[in-house]
């Protein structure tokens, strides 16, 4: 087994643009006239929940001692996205490089992506989880956030892509 930690400089790089960009918009919200108000708070809605549900709750997970990937016998873990999932090697096909969320991640090529988009999630991760189908094409749970792992996204690749091969040979 193969745990790849989070990257705690960049998870705090991360809380702390978030909280910066919260009050920047608090500071126009109060200076500005009212006609900014609904799309300032729409901004600073969105930026609280990637600073919760992708900043600190990593940043706890890495206080705990969770590791951001585990890559096992049986499968890979993935904790960089807003729900942990577990996805057996026998589901996988292959791992791609690809954009997602304004950078650059490491799609997992599955079977049968839709059972990714029904996995069971908090009521609000849902309600937002069907939003967000209607702007994408692939699962969310399926992409490996490498910008909060100590891992370079090559180096990634290079790793899934050899276990993913030994997997295929033995199974």
């Amino acid at each position: 087994m193969v745990d790849i930690q989070f990257k705690k400089s960049n998870i705090m790089t991360g809380i702390f643009l978030c909280i910066a960009f919260i009050v920047l918009l608090l500071f126009i919200f109060y200076t500005s006239s009212n006609s900014y108000a609904p799309i300032l708070i729409f901004l600073i809605c969105i930026t609280l929940h990637i600073l919760y549900f992708h900043k600190i709750k990593f940043w706890i997970d890495h206080k705990n001692g969770r590791p951001g990937l585990s890559i096992e016998e049986q499968g890979i873990l993935n904790n960089t996205a807003d729900t942990s999932i577990f996805i057996p090697w026998e589901e996988i096909q292959s791992f791609e490089s690809g954009f997602f969320r304004t950078q650059n991640q490491i799609f997992i090529k599955v079977r049968n992506e839709k059972k990714y988009d029904q996995v069971k999630r908090t009521t609000y991760l849902t309600a937002l989880n069907k939003i967000g189908r209607l702007f994408r094409s692939k699962p969310d749970l399926l992409w490996i956030d490498v910008d909060v792992l100590a891992i370079s996204e090559q180096q990634l690749l290079t790793l899934l892509r050899s276990r993913l091969a030994k997997n295929n040979r033995q199974g």
